[in-house]
């Protein structure tokens, strides 16, 4: 008897949060069943005066907190985004600047030292050209940060 109200009362209780909580929130506590599975478990277990089961159900259902994100497969929400369109000013800015589009913000930096040795007023370049180069630097960086 004490086993069925024990179980009530989880019961109720996930309900009770499960209805409280936001909904990012329910999507991650969703998202890792199998922690408040195995914690049921350990519960029941507890409550039947199994202690080291429920022990070692409980330090089960911890650890998959921690790794179930890592481990499940169907949950690769961050990996099967899909990239936004490229935006044209964008890669014009690469192609001024001659980065890929993989590049980092010191790889980007490094081809517009380079560029502007050769660009710069002061070392007879256009005025122009190397006004281009830095709106092509500064549209890059923006994007990294």
């Amino acid at each position: 008897m004490l086993t069925v109200v024990i179980l009530g009362l989880v019961g109720l209780f996930a309900l009770l949060t499960l209805g409280r909580i936001g909904g990012a929130q329910r999507a991650l506590i969703m998202a890792r069943w199998p922690v408040f599975a195995l914690a049921g478990a350990a519960i029941f277990a507890l409550s039947r005066g199994a202690m080291w089961p429920a022990l070692a159900l409980g330090s089960l259902s911890a650890l998959v907190w921690v790794l179930w994100p890592r481990v499940a497969v169907w949950d690769r929400r961050a990996e099967t985004r899909q990239r936004p369109p490229e935006d044209a000013a964008d890669v014009e800015a690469r192609r001024t600047l001659g980065v890929g589009a993989n590049a980092t913000e010191t790889d980007i930096r490094a081809a517009y030292r380079a560029k502007m040795r050769q660009a710069h007023p002061d070392r007879g370049g256009a005025h122009n050209e190397a006004a281009r180069l830095t709106a092509a630097r500064d549209r890059l960086l923006r994007k990294r940060r």
